[in-house]
């Protein structure tokens, strides 16, 4: 890396605190501090709700599927694109007529306390893991490659993240979620499209390769697959855990045109990522020989080789932002999700019921920067770790916790008919099948039936689709089921009170759109900045790249402080 590189790095860490230091008084009480007071516009959760979705194992692991295995991989990322179109058509407005303040809210709303806490005390090692990994891969990538020290890497990027949730809590994460997303955006999308158009010419041998990619034969198990993902992805997106995307919005209006925003944003984003691995693939480039140190995992630079290699210098600063970026937005989010499940689900809940709002607001903090801390240490715990790769990490941390808890809260609210308990139980189910699927079931066994070996490929991908089949009609069967083993305990008439109740202007909070005007302005300097970077460019191919990722930029930041600002005149006039 140059020293140019260096810089930009530089000023993305410069840039981020700057942001959260003037957004950190949003935040003056408990409800503020956890989900901005409901005040936040579509554009603010939109952001928050995309960046989310994906970390910086995007442009590593995710690459290095799409450049192995073609287009196969796009269907995890349109599998996001269609869960938050769903969100759009049905959950989002739902979830915010609730009118509650954390995701285990609804869960206690729909359920009962002892579903509340269950899904309460489970919910923390999800996020300590899923940070684990988010953190560990990125650390891991940056020391193989860069030679960056990866306990630096991952003490560095939590103390940032940790910054940055303590600091204004929601209103600093959606404020800097916001400018990362349009950094990422930015950088992505000329970076894409330089690809794209070599991509494009490229000439189809098969169709069935381009789309199934290597290692297999069985067009079924691919089938199969697909089905898995989309389900999955649409199993994340929308169950009642991950609503808190949705709380913060103003009204259901707001939360629908979020919902609409992320989904669009993922159905053609993605095309821009992978632009570059599969460029780099239809060179017949052997990563190894170039990244000597990733060694067996050298295809996950598949996307840094063609920074590498054809774009100019000080752009591979860039994209180390863009990874950045993708690591601290969902980081930054998940601490503040859990500081407001520990004030409403556990504070108020057990231990002080008449907890005051000053008092909420220290214990949300405390649990913030407990959260850094210990997600920080299991990052690098994982980083010590032998004999489990981080792939395998993440399958056991899917299979084994996050579907027999994303199942009953997804289908909390498309089935009321449900008691109180079936929440904790269909957990339990849950936990059993993925026991089951993980420790008991051969693929083997289905393989011998047709008298076929699978390839290697293809035993993972059936493994998965088997996994979430069983996941579907056992533990999604036993929660429908459970009517007929239980009458409902309470009474769900006011749930489906709310639900049909539109949101009176009452109910909603003012929108502060000097907001939009600070960011704005602020994306304004930063795009002019990156642009002057083209100064420092040999040929005017180069000067262009960094005049079109600065140029988007400022249109952006340009277009957001004008609308922002008229929007801003029209409310004070009334």
């Amino acid at each position: 890396m140059t020293y140019l590189d260096w810089a930009m790095i530089a000023l993305y860490f410069v840039f981020i605190i700057k942001v959260t230091q003037a957004f950190r008084h949003q935040a003056t009480s408990a409800e503020g501090f956890i989900k901005g007071g409901s005040a936040m516009t579509w554009w603010m959760a939109g952001a928050t709700a995309f960046m989310t979705q994906f970390s910086a194992w995007t442009f590593t692991g995710a690459a290095a599927k799409a450049y192995a295995d073609g287009l196969s991989i796009m269907f995890v990322f349109w599998g996001n694109a269609l869960g938050f179109f769903i969100s759009a058509l049905y959950f989002a407005k739902r979830y915010r007529r609730l009118r509650v303040a954390t995701a285990m809210d609804v869960i206690k709303l729909r359920f009962d306390k002892s579903s509340e806490q269950t899904f309460t005390w489970l919910s923390f090692p999800i996020t300590l893991i899923g940070a684990g990994i988010w953190l560990n891969g990125l650390g891991a990538f940056l020391s193989a490659t860069f030679g960056i020290s990866i306990d630096v890497t991952i003490v560095g990027i939590s103390l940032l993240v940790t910054f940055i949730a303590v600091s204004g809590g929601v209103w600093t994460v959606s404020a800097t979620n916001v400018i990362q997303l349009v950094l990422l955006i930015a950088i992505t999308l000329v970076v894409g499209f330089t690809a794209a158009k070599e991509v494009l010419v490229l000439p189809v041998d098969s169709l069935s390769h381009t789309i199934m990619g290597e290692d297999i034969a069985i067009w079924q198990i691919f089938v199969l697959w697909i089905g898995a993902v989309l389900f999955s992805q649409t199993l994340n997106t929308n169950n009642a855990l991950s609503s808190y995307r949705f709380l913060i919005t103003r009204n259901e209006k707001e939360a629908t045109r979020a919902a609409t925003l992320a989904g669009v944003l993922f159905l053609f984003a993605p095309l821009l990522w992978f632009s570059p691995p599969w460029f780099v693939a239809s060179l017949d480039i052997n990563l190894v020989d170039s990244y000597p140190n990733l060694g067996a995992s050298a295809d996950n630079a598949a996307y840094l080789y063609y920074i590498d290699h054809y774009m100019p210098n000080g752009l591979l600063g860039l994209v180390m932002v863009a990874m950045l970026a993708a690591t601290v937005s969902p980081m930054t989010t998940a601490l503040n999700r859990n500081a407001g499940i520990v004030v409403n689900n556990i504070y108020l809940s057990l231990v002080n019921p008449q907890g005051t709002d000053r008092q909420q607001m220290l214990i949300g903090k405390m649990a913030t920067l407990l959260t850094g801390v210990m997600a920080c240490a299991v990052a690098l715990f994982f980083a010590r770790l032998e004999g489990y790769s981080l792939f395998d990490i993440m399958m056991l941390f899917t299979a084994m916790i996050q579907m027999p808890l994303s199942i009953p809260s997804f289908l909390a609210l498309l089935n009321l008919r449900t008691p109180g308990w079936s929440g904790w139980a269909t957990i339990l189910v849950g936990l059993a099948v993925s026991l089951f699927m993980h420790f008991g079931f051969k693929v083997e066994w289905v393989a011998a039936l047709f008298d076929y070996t699978l390839t290697a490929r293809e035993h993972v991908d059936f493994k998965i689709a088997a996994t979430f089949i069983a996941h579907l009609i056992f533990t999604g069967g036993f929660f429908m089921l459970t009517p007929w083993l239980s009458r409902a305990e309470r009474n769900t008439q006011d749930i489906r009170q709310l639900l049909a109740m539109p949101m009176s202007q009452e109910e909603q909070s003012p929108i502060d759109h000097t907001n939009g005007i600070f960011m704005g302005r602020a994306l304004t300097l930063l795009g002019i900045l990156v642009s002057l970077i083209a100064i420092s460019a040999d040929t005017w191919r180069d000067a262009a790249i960094f005049l079109g990722i600065g140029g988007f930029i400022l249109l952006c930041g340009s277009g957001l402080a004008y609308k922002s600002s008229r929007l801003h005149r029209q409310a004070m006039a009334l």
